[in-house]
This record gives C-alpha cells, structure tokens and sequence, in this order.
C-alpha cells in the first residue's frame, strides 16, 4: 500500500513538472511569427493592400507594375510612420492612464501628419487603379467601396452605445470575452 501512494506521489510531481516544462517551451507561433494576438501595424497594412485586390485575375505585366509601385510608395510611407512612432507612443501612454482630454489634443497636433498619410494612401490607391485594366478597375472600385461601407458601420454608433468599436466585437463583449 505505501509503495502505490508513493508510486502515485511521483507519478503525480512527473505530470506537474512536465506540464510546468511544456508551459515554459518556446512554441511554434502562428502568423508568421507575430504575436498570436494581432497581426501588427505591417499586417494591417498587408489586409489593406489584398483586401483591394481580392478578386481580381492580374496579369504578371500587372502584378510588376503593382510591386512597382508599392515599392516607390514604401519609402515615402516608413518615413512618415516612424515621424509618427512618438505620437503613437503618447497615445498608447495617454490611453493607458485614461486620459481622454489629451487624447484629443494629441490628435488635434497631428491632423496635419494623418492627413499626409491618407493623401499617400489615396495617391497610391489611384495609380495602382491606373496600372490596372478596364475589367480589373471595375472589381478594384467595389473593392473600395465595401470597404468604405465597412469604415462607416465600424464608426458609426455600435450596439451598447460603443461607438467606433468593431461589429464582430459586441458577440465578444457580452458573452464575458
């Protein structure tokens, strides 16, 4: 009898150890290597970019002239988001502590720089359209425009008065997350 309870004893401390041991493990991790949370700024944008081009059949004369033009516009584009990385680090700090106020003096001051951004996007945007063909064009717009109608639900009032917060999230919410 005393040999089975400290045969189970071990057998016992082996489980926990090797569960402990597990938990410290490095693990695979998914998407490419980000955290399993969210894809990140450089995801975001990536969705941004298939998500305007989803559904259309290019042509290898396209997709060259498309990677063309992304990579012209790239530089342009990390200068203005690392001009950008203290302001967002102030945001995150002003969000942190609940600081409503200075959040909105924070966006006020940099009107001028969210504005470059989205004008890059829009010139971006504009001549990928203009690499395109006619028939690509045309799925190029609806592209757009659902994602426009997807931006306005997203801010307009939610459910549960939460404006700005994502439709998918509100399921999430309630539920306890």
């Amino acid at each position: 009898m005393r040999k089975s309870r400290v045969l189970a004893l071990v057998l016992a401390s082996l489980v926990s150890a090797a569960s402990f041991a597990g938990a410290q493990a490095p693990g695979v991790m998914e998407k490419g290597g980000r955290h399993a949370m969210g894809r990140g700024m450089e995801g975001r944008r990536d969705g941004a970019r298939g998500e305007m081009l989803r559904g259309l059949k290019l042509s290898d004369a396209e997709k060259a002239k498309v990677k063309e033009i992304r990579s012209r516009y790239a530089a342009e584009g990390t200068a203005q988001r690392e001009a950008m990385k203290p302001a967002m680090q102030e945001a995150r700090a002003l969000r942190q502590k609940g600081d409503t106020a200075g959040l909105r003096s924070l966006r006020d001051r940099n009107k001028a720089s969210r504005e470059q951004m989205q004008a890059l996007a829009l010139r971006q945007q504009a001549d990928i359209r203009g690499a395109l063909s006619a028939e690509n064009q045309k799925q190029f717009d609806l592209n757009l425009k659902e994602r426009a109608s997807r931006r306005a639900e997203w801010n307009k009032d939610g459910k549960d008065g939460r404006k700005g917060e994502h439709p998918r999230n509100h399921a999430r919410t309630r539920a306890g997350r």
